[in-house]
């Protein structure tokens, strides 16, 4: 990372308590800008049209502007490199906005919304600097 830099970051995770799948952001960075809020919108909304799995209402309370806590990786990552840096987490159990009874959370659904997470990127790539 110090050799060649960071233009984007993922720090993908199990939540045990929110069953959805869902990012945050580092907007209580203190060098957080309108371009890296632009990068985060563009980058939920791509994988929010990809799949039902993802959405945007539930997750963590944002941090208010200056309040990040550091040391998290995707904030001081994105601190550190001015890159868009998302901790993305996926329900351990089951999504309550498209639960499915035999099988809740699988790796199957895991594997899908790591290609939809790719298709996501290669859609920011060309834009991330």
């Amino acid at each position: 990372m110090e050799k060649y830099g960071v233009d984007l970051f993922l720090d993908i995770h199990g939540d045990e308590e929110i069953p959805y799948v869902f990012t945050a952001g580092c907007e209580g960075n203190p060098g957080y800008t309108p371009r890296i809020e632009a990068l985060e919108k563009h980058f939920r909304s791509h994988l929010s049209s990809l799949t039902r799995d993802f959405q945007t209402t539930h997750g963590y309370t944002r941090d208010l502007p200056g309040e990040a806590n550091m040391t998290l990786a995707c904030n001081a990552v994105g601190e550190q490199y001015d890159c868009l840096s998302l901790t993305l987490e996926m329900p351990f159990k089951d999504n309550d906005d498209a639960p499915n009874p035999h099988t809740g959370w699988s790796g199957k659904r895991s594997m899908q919304l790591a290609k939809d997470v790719l298709s996501s990127v290669a859609d920011i790539v060309d834009v991330l600097r």
